[in-house]
């Protein structure tokens, strides 16, 4: 599914190469190799996708389309009556047609990014009548594969799902459990089905909470392939997020089985976070990163304490799972400790390590940290010098671990730090402009000197910085300077200066803009030239140049979108393929040179084209888009649709 919503999402995030609460980077993939995977993905597509967002009651919203069934039922089936707290807890829920005609039921598209399918409602209730919390309050989610399944009369369709992942259990006794879905159904006298059932959970014993875990670890990873029928038992290790598989867990983990993080990040002690401290010394690399990442999942940072509203909600604020441990599991008196075993860190060769001790001086640094700070921003020149050459180079950010660090900097700044008036190596050059990237007041008496010496032949994140450092009216003193950076060697540092022509006003930077986006590889790249010069007024002339790029396999989605914006689509989502043939984008481009070349003036004079319009027909899009409309329908077709994995 190509959706908007989903696409921006993933540029948001890749950016920050961190999660949606504030975290920082993972050591495992790159922004750019999360872009591409997240393009494999988009693929399989399913007809007139919806915007899928994290919040149940707008994702509920805008499924449903159909008036619930009568002969619609809900049962919840468990393969024990009792378990033990920490238990992997499967609940099987069965969607039963008990009438006498088919149905129709939406699924999935609600899960990719996410810890668990979201169109599902689940709650835990105790005999006090307390509903257990939402382990994950603030979801983020991508969508993912979906289409409706049939039922006829007599059929049912099963799907296992992680009871833990819905409702965090967290004391023994008896527990009330009901769950439904929205079905892609409208409600209105007809309810949808809910499912209720009952279950015992049992706090173990030490003995009993050792063979809990060493039966999980034998057991094999989330198998992902059960959808429709009853999954087989699978380990998750955040289950075990109660005090009595601590030591447990921190065994494991000396012993360098990671999986023993997933558990100790979620246990909400101050025990825990000692621990994680403790196993963040550890002499394996692999151990020491794993343990420093997870302890700065619980470390203060303000910013990502709650979970993010949707405007005009009259929600109260909730805390986030950060919020949570912050509140549960962190004591000040743990400030020296990390202070300490972030200045360790620093020092490492390992660029990871570096940047999760970086986002320790975030959290609870001082100014006297900034000298460590400033040391492995110039340590860590060395293994970043390469340009970023190629389209799949990250160039939506610094390199890891200098963003982090340039954020680090950031949180000392406003806690005392101040850089002094002699500037001298990488790491104080860098700092320098990447001060003024957002200052409005006049540029220093020796900016202009700075700017000449350092932006042009300097490493890449000085000159990077050194663009964005520019005042976004672009005096003409450096408008020389923004140009030769259109041409710089770096696609980074060429990105940042499409974004400063696009903000400057100037119609002297469209030329080598219109060039840069007839000639180049790079997607992101690409898209900042392609929205600089829309921005500065390129019309018809940018729509031709995509026009021609229309035939590449890699491209020809980013031309569509420049394309379509002279048709009245629907905003938001959209569905397509992304796999067209040769033959299919030669048709594209065909198409689209003739529309261009009929309706040059009306285009020229700032015409949209209704979809209704008789010039618009389907062979503008061909396969590679289709949209929902108002009345529910899709134009110019659906897709064909893919099940949920």
């Amino acid at each position: 599914m190509r959706n908007r919503e989903m696409i921006g999402a993933a540029r948001h995030f890749a950016a920050l190469d961190g999660s949606h609460d504030g975290r920082p980077a993972r050591r495992s993939r790159t922004s750019m190799q999360l872009l591409a995977i997240l393009s494999l993905l988009f693929l399989a597509l399913m007809p007139c996708a919806l915007p899928v967002r994290a919040d149940d009651e707008s994702m509920w919203a805008a499924n449903a389309t159909q008036p619930v069934h009568e002969g619609a039922n809900v049962t919840l089936e468990f393969d024990h009556p009792d378990y033990f707290l920490g238990e992997n807890v499967l609940m099987h829920f069965v969607l039963q047609n008990t009438g006498d005609t088919p149905f129709e039921a939406s699924w999935g598209g609600d899960y990719r990014g996410a810890s668990r399918h979201l169109r599902f409602k689940v709650t835990a209730t105790d005999e006090a009548g307390q509903v257990a919390e939402d382990p994950d309050p603030s979801p983020m989610c991508m969508g993912g594969l979906g289409g409706p399944k049939t039922l006829k009369p007599g059929e049912n369709f099963t799907t296992s799902l992680p009871l833990m992942r819905y409702c965090d259990i967290v004391k023994p006794g008896l527990y009330t459990i009901r769950a439904t879905h929205d079905f892609g159904w409208k409600e209105g006298e007809r309810k949808r089905p809910v499912g209720q059932t009952t279950i015992t959970f049992r706090m173990p014993s030490a003995v009993q909470a050792e063979r809990i875990v060493s039966e999980m670890a034998e057991l094999p990873a989330w198998p992902n392939k059960f959808w429709g029928k009853r999954s087989p038992p699978y380990a998750d290790f955040s289950c075990l997020r109660h005090p009595v598989y601590l030591g447990i867990l921190e065994n494991l983990a000396r012993n360098k089985d990671l999986r023993a993080f997933e558990g100790l990040g979620r246990t909400p002690t101050v025990k825990a976070t000692e621990t994680l401290i403790q196993l963040a010394g550890h002499p394996d690399v692999e151990v020491a990163l794993k343990a420093a990442d997870t302890l700065n999942h619980r470390l203060p940072y303000p910013e990502s304490h709650y979970v993010p509203t949707f405007p005009g909600t009259s929600k109260e604020p909730q805390l986030s799972v950060r919020g949570r441990l912050v509140e549960r599991a962190w004591d000040e008196e743990l400030i020296p400790d990390v202070r300490a075993l972030a200045a360790k860190l620093l020092a490492s060769q390992d660029l990871p390590t570096v940047a999760a001790a970086a986002f320790m001086i975030t959290s609870v640094g001082t100014k006297e940290d900034a000298p460590a700070v400033l040391a492995a921003i110039n340590k860590a020149r060395n293994p970043t010098f390469r340009n970023r050459t190629e389209p799949k180079d990250n160039i939506l950010d610094m390199p890891q671990p200098i963003r982090e660090l340039l954020r680090a900097m950031d949180a000392l700044r406003t806690r005392g730090y101040s850089l002094g008036e002699h500037v001298s190596g990488d790491a104080e050059i860098l700092l320098y402009f990447h001060i003024l990237r957002d200052d409005t007041s006049p540029r220093p008496k020796h900016y202009r000197q700075f700017l000449e010496a350092f932006g042009t032949s300097s490493w890449f994140p000085i000159r990077e910085a050194a663009v964005r450092s520019i005042p976004k009216t672009i005096p003409l003193e450096y408008r020389d300077f923004v140009l030769e950076r259109l041409e710089d060697k770096d696609l980074g540092v060429c990105r940042a200066a499409c974004a400063a022509a696009g903000m400057s006003g100037d119609s002297r930077f469209l030329r080598p803009l219109l060039d840069l986006i007839a000639t180049e590889q790079h997607e992101w790249l690409l898209r900042e030239a392609s929205n600089a010069a829309q921005t500065l007024g390129a019309g018809f002339d940018l729509l031709s140049v995509w026009a021609d790029r229309l035939t590449e396999e890699r491209l020809y989605h980013l031309a569509l979108d420049a394309l379509q914006t002279v048709l009245e689509v629907p905003s938001g989502s959209y569905s397509g393929r992304t796999d067209l043939s040769r033959t299919e984008r030669l048709e594209l481009r065909k198409a689209w040179k003739e529309f261009l070349a009929l309706h040059a003036d009306e285009i020229r004079a700032g015409k949209r084209f209704k979809l209704s319009d008789p010039a618009v027909t389907p062979a503008l899009v061909g396969r590679a888009r289709s949209w929902r409309l108002p009345d529910g329908t899709c134009w110019p077709v659906s897709v064909e649709t893919t099940a949920p994995n």
